[in-house]
């Protein structure tokens, strides 16, 4: 990790340190909003998502993050690399209005690990935030492990699986 890198953690760190987050487990009923981090790779994976929580009545929303390898074409709910500072940190006025939204619960779909995706995750205000990390330290209230199946697709179908698995406990 390099100077930079380490520069926008620590800056994250204290960001994250100003919160007062307390987790809600969803309770998915129909209006639920829910929010999903991806990458461009996972374009068919956000279409499944999508139909999914439409069925059940969910105001859905998206965030696409892109690399740097990337040349997207510029829309609202995306992050490039020209939306981001010197240090790596994204633009306040790039992500503002989806870190604000309080979704009931938040997919990290995500399987390139990038600073981007881990800001947007960790300063969201969702109240219940679910993803995939190797590491024991991150930013979800629910970590998937899956292992050695690195794809996008079992990673979702997981956490659908999880989030019903919660809102049977919960009832």
């Amino acid at each position: 990790m390099g100077f930079k890198e380490k520069y926008a953690y620590r800056k994250l760190a204290k960001l994250i340190a100003g919160q007062n987050r307390k987790p809600e487990v969803p309770a998915l009923v129909k209006h639920s909003k829910v929010g999903v981090i991806w990458q461009p790779s996972e374009k068919p994976v956000i279409q499944f998502l999508r139909e999914h929580f439409n069925k059940q009545g969910a105001i859905f929303r998206e965030y696409c993050i892109f690399d740097a390898d990337s040349n997207p074409p510029v829309e609202a709910n995306s992050l490039t690399v020209v939306d981001l500072n010197w240090w790596g940190i994204p633009k306040p006025e790039k992500v503002g209005d989806f870190l604000e939204v309080r979704f009931d619960v938040l997919l990290n779909i995500a399987l390139e690990p990038n600073f981007a995706v881990d800001y947007v995750t960790a300063l969201s205000k969702a109240k219940f935030k679910i993803g995939c990390s190797p590491n024991d330290e991150n930013y979800f209230d629910l970590n998937i492990k899956i292992g050695e199946n690195q794809d996008a697709m079992y990673l979702a179908k997981q956490q659908i699986f999880y989030l019903a698995q919660l809102n049977k406990n919960s009832n």
